[in-house]
């Protein structure tokens, strides 16, 4: 009974899944910005420890060199799961039963959520981090 249901997908299912799946897309491309915004910041952090230090006499630079490190290994793998979820995203369908694209463009569309999440979730953690030294 279940295969029918399945098999059975209206042509508006898989518009809807589509169109979700690509609205989910340009929202986690309106974050890539700050992504890469936020990676830009950090790499100047970086670079100005000295500079840093300076402004903030107080903080251990080794430690936040190491913080800085990370957030942008973080931030890079982000970045690098839009890419790879870019590449591998295929949506040329031309003679594929409903059944297929609807099926391929949900698994798309749990993928680029999880992209979602990603960037939400690395966004969120450098902009906290980068609040500490006023570079929002």
């Amino acid at each position: 009974m279940a295969f029918f249901a399945v098999a059975c997908k209206p042509k508006a299912d898989v518009n809807t899944i589509k169109d979700e799946t690509m609205k989910l897309h340009d929202v986690v491309m309106a974050n890539h910005s700050k992504i890469i915004g936020h990676q830009m910041k950090i790499d100047t952090l970086l670079k100005n420890l000295v500079d840093l230090k300076t402004k903030f006499p107080s903080i251990d630079t080794a430690a936040e060199k190491l913080e800085m490190q990370k957030l942008m290994i973080d931030l890079v793998k982000a970045e690098e799961s839009m890419n790879d979820w870019m590449h591998n995203f295929n949506g040329d369908f031309k003679n594929e039963a409903d059944t297929a694209v609807y099926n391929y463009y949900k698994k798309e569309h749990d993928k680029i959520a999880k992209v979602d999440e990603l960037y939400k979730s690395e966004i969120k953690k450098s902009d906290t981090y980068l609040a500490k030294f006023k570079k929002q």
